[in-house]
């Protein structure tokens, strides 16, 4: 919603609501014929875009009338415990400001693959001064001393996730730094986790970047993802 809002994108809360309750009704209903008798999906992955109303390039969105809300429901699948990073150079532009979620993914796409071609599972993107920004589909964070350590560089997308990580440490008197997080100390972090909202809380136990490395999923991570596993039980 915050990233309608600043495309200046009008949002029916209600009705997108409705949208999303239909499509997983209709997901549901698919599956559990095409499961039969076997135990069908419990957990499923939702992505919503909502666009501008028909008329030109040129006319402003908010007198293009209304849009339309697409929802794709898919099964969420297996997530994994652990995963691999690698530092890619396709750093994020100079920005002022949050990144918001758009159509516009090339970016992010393209830093994933640089980082399978690396051998790993995602990427580290880094800003404009060489800093740790984010991963390519995922917000990163890193452990020194017991510390979290969470990237404020503009343009990173903030992260569902994330924002609900760095509520749960501070209500859970967790350690928290957020500001700017030099490679050098990344990559010789004593733990590294990524969140999103499909993956959850994820440790990551090997990164790659002018030579590899391989993590412990540390104390602190594990706190970490044991708490918002239950947070999201308790949902």
């Amino acid at each position: 919603e915050e990233s309608a809002r600043f495309l200046r994108l009008p949002v029916d809360r209600a009705s997108l609501v409705r949208h999303v309750e239909l499509a997983l009704h209709d997901a549901s209903q698919r599956d559990a014929t095409s499961q039969r008798d076997a135990k069908g999906t419990s957990d499923w992955r939702i992505r919503i875009v909502v666009t501008r109303g028909p008329g030109a390039l040129s006319m402003p969105v908010a007198s293009a009338g209304p849009g339309h809300d697409i929802v794709i429901v898919e099964p969420l699948g297996v997530i994994a415990d652990a995963m691999s990073l690698a530092v890619v150079e396709w750093s994020l532009p100079r920005r002022a400001g949050r990144g918001h979620k758009t159509l516009a993914y090339l970016d992010h796409v393209i830093a994933r693959e640089m980082a399978r071609e690396l051998g790993a599972d995602d990427a580290v993107r880094l800003d404009a001064d060489g800093r740790v920004a984010e991963g390519g589909t995922c917000n990163v964070f890193a452990v020194r001393a017991n510390v979290v350590h969470a990237s404020d560089a503009g343009g990173v997308l903030p992260g569902v996730t994330a924002a609900r990580v760095r509520d749960l440490c501070r209500r859970s008197d967790i350690p928290m730094v957020v500001g700017p997080i030099d490679l050098q100390a990344f990559l010789t972090a004593d733990e590294v986790f990524v969140t999103s909202a499909v993956r959850g809380v994820v440790a990551v136990t090997r990164l790659i970047s002018d030579g590899e490395r391989a993590l412990p999923v540390g104390v602190v991570t594990r706190r970490i993802r044991a708490a918002y596993a239950g947070e999201m039980a308790a949902l």
